[in-house]
């Protein structure tokens, strides 16, 4: 299919793909920012955490720390995933040859 194919503004029913894909290679990009910018973050809000006196603002940024760690730990299982698909495309490619 061309690059410049244009995809049609309302499909019919029943026409999605079979196997649809994402663009790995954006999911890869945007997982290696994203990775490094959040542990960064969980542990400055760490660290604000435990150099901050008040006890409402603590809790503030433990549940800012817990919410980039979540994060974090997303885009490592994403990056994960992300090389286990695009080996397994080599594989499949490999084979059609």
């Amino acid at each position: 299919m061309n690059a410049r194919h244009r995809a049609p503004a309302k499909r019919p029913p029943g026409s999605e793909a079979a196997h649809p894909r994402s663009d790995l290679a954006a999911r890869r990009v945007m997982s290696r920012i994203a990775l490094p910018f959040f542990v960064v973050g969980c542990a400055l809000c760490a660290w604000a955490a435990s150099t901050d006196a008040t006890s409402e603002v603590r809790t503030l940024w433990i549940v800012a720390a817990i919410a980039c760690a979540v994060t974090a730990l997303i885009a490592w299982i994403d990056l994960v995933v992300i090389a286990r698909r695009m080996r397994g495309e080599r594989t499949w490619s490999a084979r059609d040859r």
